[in-house]
């Protein structure tokens, strides 16, 4: 498994676990509770290890902006970086996909949520 497929299984993880441990420990997903916050602090670094290793891949030269944007606007910076590091066709391609990621996401969310209420 490479680092950046480890970094995107992780997320995923991340997107499981933490819903399932709030759910099992309080009994509701509250989006502003500390194990919420938590794991987007987690899924944001995962998606900024990602990125930092995307455009190592790429030789890709990412001035202060961009990194800064990954972090505080990645919904934002993130098409705009894969545009840019690999051309409009290549790059809607991808930012389509990171679309399926968040769904993903999302899903895994609800999932963890679940089976915490089982737990609860």
């Amino acid at each position: 498994m490479t680092p950046k497929t480890a970094a995107l299984v992780l997320l995923g993880a991340v997107s499981l676990v933490y819903p399932l441990v709030e759910m099992a420990v309080t009994g509701q997903v509250d989006p502003l509770s500390p194990y919420s916050l938590a794991g987007t602090f987690l899924s944001l670094l995962l998606i900024f290890f990602w990125y930092h290793l995307d455009k190592q891949g790429r030789n890709y030269r990412a001035g202060r902006w961009m990194n800064a944007g990954m972090l505080v606007a990645v919904a934002i910076a993130l098409p705009v970086y894969l545009i840019r590091s690999r051309g409009w066709k290549a790059g809607a391609r991808s930012s389509l996909l990171a679309l399926v990621v968040f769904g993903v996401m999302l899903a895994l969310e609800e999932l963890g949520e679940r089976i915490g209420a089982y737990f609860h």
